[in-house]
């Protein structure tokens, strides 16, 4: 029975730990097409599908949100973890090396002073994720699950922060925070930037912001193994 409970443990810490032993892999900007929307979700009928280059929040570069799941049309949610295979970062930069240039600097937090490569495995070891419930074409509601859906952080931060998914002019999206979704008072937001639309279309815009982002800090591109393209 103790030699039972003994495995039980050590396979529950292993799943616990598994993402911070997870490679992470180069990417390429100019060969996004590669590897960008091939997540299983990259049919879904959600109205803002694509790849976005992160605005305001660093050191994230990329969002595929090809990896949504659990689609539900009656409900109009939906779920996205913020993993390696969603997101990309500049794999050598913390959030702080971008605040020299205003264009690049963060606009949603104070910056963080660890590496990007850090950052995504912290965010992978929290399972942290998201539930979008579609309002409108326009908007969706955001519910945050930080160590579970279930967990005390969870309950906590979703209670004092209020956040939304808004569909700005030119494709642009913001994730707005508020003090409440009941008190619309605007604490801080950052943009998604269109980079890969369905149908393969590359938006010179975003790949520029991108491009400039990982230029400014001279670091690498680096998510997914399974899915990267070196």
């Amino acid at each position: 029975m103790e030699r039972m409970q003994q495995l039980i443990g050590a396979t529950l810490v292993a799943y616990l730990i598994y993402p911070l032993f997870v490679p992470l892999a180069p990417r390429n900007l100019d060969d996004v097409k590669a590897w960008g929307l091939k997540g299983p979700g990259k049919d879904l009928p959600i109205p803002f599908m694509g790849v976005y280059a992160f605005k305001g929040l660093n050191p994230a570069v990329t969002l595929d949100l090809s990896y949504a799941y659990d689609y539900d049309a009656k409900a109009k949610t939906f779920w996205l973890d913020f993993t390696p295979d969603s997101v990309t970062v500049a794999a050598d930069a913390s959030g702080s090396a971008f605040e020299s240039d205003q264009k690049y600097a963060s606009t949603s937090m104070s910056p963080t002073r660890l590496p990007g490569w850090y950052v995504l495995k912290q965010f992978a070891l929290l399972r942290y994720r998201v539930q979008f419930t579609l309002e409108s074409p326009k908007l969706a509601t955001i519910r945050s699950c930080i160590a579970g859906c279930w967990s005390p952080l969870s309950h906590a931060y979703n209670a004092a922060v209020g956040e939304t998914l808004e569909l700005r002019g030119a494709g642009v999206l913001a994730r707005v925070n508020y003090a409440s979704l009941s008190n619309r008072t605007r604490v801080s937001e950052y943009e998604l930037l269109p980079l890969l639309l369905p149908g393969g279309k590359v938006d010179k815009r975003g790949l520029s912001y991108a491009k400039g982002k990982l230029a400014l800090v001279s670091a690498t591109l680096k998510g997914s193994l399974t899915h990267g393209a070196s």
